[in-house]
């Protein structure tokens, strides 16, 4: 089965439209044969969060075996529903971390005057519990997907931990142990969390990064992996006033020349 790996979305339903369109024509004759496996953080930052989430739990209902990887900034939005008593902590932190579009695409109204922060906390819970396919979406997402001999997950996996070792946090928050690490995993790491520094999906000897959505020309990248094919990438991107699709050539980073040959295999 062909797999797409999407990035890091954050609430650029304009993108992540487009780019499942484009994935969807690329298959019409068969649309049982392709899967969509969401990196993570669909929310937050970006201004239409609630509609990038109509729009993964339409695809998720449309392919069984598409997945949704939870990422730090869903989980964010659990800890406030979860954690009554840290739920002030929690807001202010994820709100200060790019929730505040997240709970205006939900409908929050940030211009009304609140004597007590509480009542923004009963009414933005309110406004999440209005889209219950959302959370159950959010509260059944994975920690991690296999694909062949690759390995995805959010942000990345702790250098000598075994898969089944591996903490959460880990899994959705690590940057520099795993970023700054040549170590073999046995399988190649496909992540986002951590925004590219070219813009580009970038492909190491050891990972796959395609978080490509920081700056104002944000991109949504997407890894193609297909049992016997080259790895293909697709970007989305927004130019002269419309969403664009395109094949993308990754940046090949960070290789030595024994490292070159498998390179060129994984891109």
């Amino acid at each position: 089965m062909k797999t797409y790996a999407i990035g890091d979305v954050h609430g650029r339903a304009d993108l992540l439209g487009e780019m499942l369109k484009f994935i969807d024509a690329e298959n019409t004759a068969h649309p049982e044969a392709y899967r969509v496996v969401f990196l993570g953080d669909i929310i937050d930052r970006g201004p239409d969060s609630r509609i990038a989430m109509n729009l993964v739990v339409a695809e998720l209902g449309r392919h069984p075996e598409s997945r949704l990887i939870l990422g730090n900034h869903e989980e964010f939005l659990l800890y406030f529903l979860d954690l009554p008593e840290k739920r002030d902590l929690v807001f202010s932190h994820w709100m200060n971390n790019g929730g505040l579009p997240c709970a205006i695409s939900y409908g929050l109204d940030v211009t009304k005057s609140y004597p007590d922060i509480q009542e923004a906390h009963r009414d933005l819970i309110e406004l999440l519990d209005r889209n219950p396919d959302h959370l159950a979406a959010i509260r059944a997402a994975e920690s991690s997907v296999v694909v062949g001999d690759c390995i995805l997950v959010h942000a990345g996996l702790r250098p000598g931990v075994p898969l089944g070792g591996q903490t959460t946090k880990d899994l959705r928050t690590i940057r520099e142990a795993f970023l700054d690490s040549d170590f073999d995993f046995g399988q190649v790491v496909i992540h986002g969390h951590t925004v590219t520094a070219s813009g580009r999906p970038e492909v190491y000897a050891n990972r796959i990064a395609l978080d490509t959505s920081g700056g104002h020309e944000a991109t949504l990248s997407a890894a193609v992996l297909q049992a016997g094919r080259p790895n293909r990438f697709l970007a989305a991107r927004r130019a002269a006033g419309r969403v664009e699709v395109n094949a993308v050539e990754p940046l090949i980073a960070g290789l030595d020349d024994g490292d070159a040959k498998r390179a060129r295999r994984l891109a």
